[in-house]
């Protein structure tokens, strides 16, 4: 479900998701740069912020499931 996060420059959770898919190392201030979300009146930082924690962090976590990396610890 696609929700509003800034209401100022009308940016959703669909947009952070895309941005961050498309490029996993952008951090916080990337989104805000490339978005323009928070810097206007910065009510949705908060949230946004943790919008973009959670998405990394289930991002990562698809990325590394079922994969081996090496060096293999074979102990």
């Amino acid at each position: 479900m696609t929700q509003l996060i800034c209401i100022c420059n009308k940016v959703t959770t669909k947009d952070v998701k895309k941005i961050l898919s498309h490029h996993p190392h952008a951090d916080l201030e990337d989104i805000i740069r490339i978005t323009s979300a928070a810097s206007s009146c910065g009510r949705c930082k908060g949230e946004l912020t943790a919008y973009v924690e959670k998405t990394k962090q289930e991002i990562s976590q698809k990325d590394n499931t079922g994969q081996l990396t090496l060096p293999f610890d074979f102990s």
